[in-house]
């Protein structure tokens, strides 16, 4: 942990001061110790990260874990076809004309929070990268182990930081980041509603949020994704991991076929609209998450199931809610793109 980092950082609980007490450092780089509060509540620094998450719920810490076993299998999502796919609809999402005008907009911000970073995989897609000169701040915040896999990935990159934090109760000073990146974290929490006014509150005046966070699906759909998710809880992970090859099986063969359908008349209790259909696209949007993408690995689309399904939290939500949840934050939407996965969202605090 660097001075840079210190410098923003207050108890989790209350937001007091923290005094940084060193054992081991390499340079101004703290790589073990201790934060500690005036009535000697303490959090450690373990291989350079402060760990400042104060014990999540059960349904929390399971998500949490379920992340943190995702991100360390590093040979489902570090691909150059998973990158270049996930820069092509980072892009187009977020309203940028091309990935080096995205990658130059967080390069000439001053500090960026990257909240629920994971591995730091959305955030290499422009940190490394020639354009990235270090002169804005990027933090990368996780409830799980997974920011160590995000140490061990970006920490070579200028001006990198890391911390292990809950996003409900982030351990900043209010309003230390002129922006704030959370790429499909929000509604991985207890309440999304909760973590957009909890993330919003560590942004500046005049800062900008950009999250992606679900759409609500139809009915069939709902019910479907519920039942899997209900279905794989009990399951270890790896026993879940393996359980989601059947249903990538099925989308593969599903996207394979190429078939399509005419609906000659609008289903409006299903959400279907009249017009020629992709069949695997028509189950996918209406019926079940039957993915397939097909520039992807097998790994690479069993890593997207496990995402989907595997944590316990992962609340969908209506355009309404989140416009009004952007409101309730004193933010002013910018841009709002919306598709049947999810919504993104670039907004301005006011």
């Amino acid at each position: 942990m660097r001075p840079a980092l210190y410098t923003l950082l207050a108890d989790p609980d209350g937001g007091r001061p923290l005094r940084l007490e060193a054992v081991e450092s390499e340079g101004d780089d703290v790589i073990t110790g201790m934060l500690r509060r005036e009535d000697g509540a303490e959090y450690s620094i373990r291989c350079g990260i402060p760990r400042l998450v104060v014990a999540p719920e059960e349904g929390q810490a399971q998500t949490g874990k379920a992340f943190e076993f995702k991100w360390k299998k590093r040979d489902t999502y570090g691909s150059r076809a998973a990158q270049s796919n996930a820069i092509r609809w980072y892009v187009e999402k977020y309203g940028f004309e091309s990935h080096a005008e995205w990658v130059m907009y967080f390069a000439g911000r001053r500090a960026i929070l990257d909240a629920g970073c994971g591995s730091g995989f959305s955030a290499s897609l422009w940190l490394d990268s020639p354009s990235w000169n270090g002169q804005a701040m990027w933090v990368g915040a996780d409830i799980s182990d997974a920011i160590d896999v995000a140490r061990e990935r970006l920490r070579h990159i200028a001006n990198t930081h890391f911390v292990q934090a809950d996003i409900m109760r982030l351990p900043f000073r209010g309003g230390s980041f002129d922006t704030i990146f959370s790429e499909g974290v929000l509604h991985h929490t207890p309440s999304t509603r909760a973590a957009l006014l909890a993330v919003a509150g560590a942004l500046a005046p005049k800062g900008e949020l950009h999250f992606y966070v679900y759409r609500r699906k139809g009915p069939v759909r709902e019910f479907s994704d519920d039942h899997v998710r209900a279905a794989i809880a009990q399951l270890s992970d790896e026993e879940a991991w393996s359980a989601m090859r059947s249903l990538a099986h099925l989308g593969q063969v599903l996207a394979e076929a190429g078939a399509t359908v005419e609906v000659r008349e609008e289903v409006p209790l299903l959400g279907i609209k009249a017009g020629k259909h992709d069949v695997q696209r028509l189950i996918y949007e209406h019926f079940a998450k039957l993915y397939w993408n097909p520039a992807l690995s097998f790994e690479e689309n069993v890593h997207v199931y496990f995402d989907w399904y595997r944590p316990r939290y992962a609340h969908r939500q209506t355009a309404e809610h989140v416009r009004e949840w952007c409101e309730e934050a004193n933010l002013s939407i910018q841009w709002f793109h919306e598709e049947v996965s999810g919504f993104t969202v670039r907004a301005r605090k006011r």
